[in-house]
């Protein structure tokens, strides 16, 4: 038999694609029943995007824990990805409506358009997954040799309102590097690997290919712990940078839904995020999967609230995006 890491390096293994455990583990695959409910998934980006590929493999899990429901994802891009919680701000109260909720970037977002008003119309139910920003720059590099003797290269950096530019304002006074947004996270990346840049901010996932190729090394994670797919991989507050960052993937509805499909769809999201062939799929990924219900993950959202609030009005970046 093979073993459960086996498997998950197996060629042909996509990272939304229905990834399997050993043994006892392996879940049956799920079919809706004949008579399902229909529930829609708004997810406001492009179909083929990142955030649409997510949302898309994360439906089936939806489906299999709420159990006689038929998952519709429906792409609602605009405004950044407000144009979809403005659709489910005024959804029925049902539960038939959710919506794909990453934080932080929907806070800034809502910062950068004024439109925080809008979070008071949403529940951030639950979030399911966890991408902690690590700095990577290429092989041989040294984390304190760029803080001590810092760099004529810059620090590469994702589009403005990602998790890792975020981050990078608060990384600032430890690693004085000027700072270059690329258009996106997969140009940051190449431009570490080439040598372009001296190093560059990136979620885990983001840079776990060129990581595994030997083309890119993790100097440190803005994690609170090592990760557990990098045991060797100190933390920044190992490395005297007190600095934690991720991206959080979960879902809201509005902020009207009934007791009873909320609490249904809570307890989906918690069993999903603890399904076993969800975990393989995140293993493979490196993506951490951590629930978060919505008191924890709206306790992490009103602090990016208040620190982008009062960072877009002393000094703010750039929008992009439409």
């Amino acid at each position: 038999m093979r073993t459960r890491r086996a498997i998950l390096g197996a060629a042909g293994l996509s990272a939304l694609g229905a990834a399997g455990t050993a043994g006892a583990q392996r879940a049956a695959p799920y079919a809706p029943p004949e008579r399902a409910r229909d529930l829609t998934l708004l997810v406001g980006a492009e179909g083929g995007s990142g955030a649409d590929l997510w949302v898309r493999g994360f439906a089936p899990f939806l489906e299999r824990h709420m159990k006689e429901v038929q998952v519709r994802v429906v792409n609602r891009p605009g405004e950044g990805g407000l144009a979809a919680l403005r659709e489910l701000a005024a959804g029925p109260p049902d539960g038939s409506v959710l919506a794909y909720a990453p934080t932080p970037f929907l806070v800034a977002r809502m910062v950068e358009r004024r439109a925080t008003g809008l979070m008071e119309r949403l529940r951030l139910l639950g979030a399911v997954t966890e991408e902690p920003v690590a700095l990577v720059a290429a092989p041989g590099t040294e984390l304190s040799a760029l803080r001590d003797q810092g760099s004529d290269r810059p620090l590469g950096l994702p589009p403005p309102v990602s998790a890792a530019s975020i981050l990078a304002v608060d990384l600032a006074p430890f690693l004085k590097l000027e700072q270059l947004h690329f258009p996106s996270a997969a140009a940051a990346r190449q431009a570490a690997a080439s040598g372009n840049v001296a190093a560059a901010l990136l979620t885990v996932p983001e840079a776990l290919v060129a990581v595994r190729e030997g083309r890119l090394a993790v100097l440190g994670l803005a994690a609170g712990a090592r990760h557990p797919q990098m045991p060797e991989v100190p933390t920044l507050r190992e490395e005297g940078v007190p600095l934690d960052g991720a991206l959080r993937r979960g879902l809201a509805v509005p902020a009207g839904i009934e007791a009873r499909p909320a609490g249904h769809i809570a307890r989906a999201l918690r069993a999903a995020a603890a399904d076993p062939e969800f975990l393989a799929q995140a293993e493979w990924r490196a993506v951490l999967p951590r629930f978060r219900d919505e008191a924890e993950w709206g306790a992490i959202v009103a602090r990016d609230l208040a620190e982008l609030r009062l960072r877009w009005e002393t000094s703010p970046w750039q929008v992009v995006g439409g």
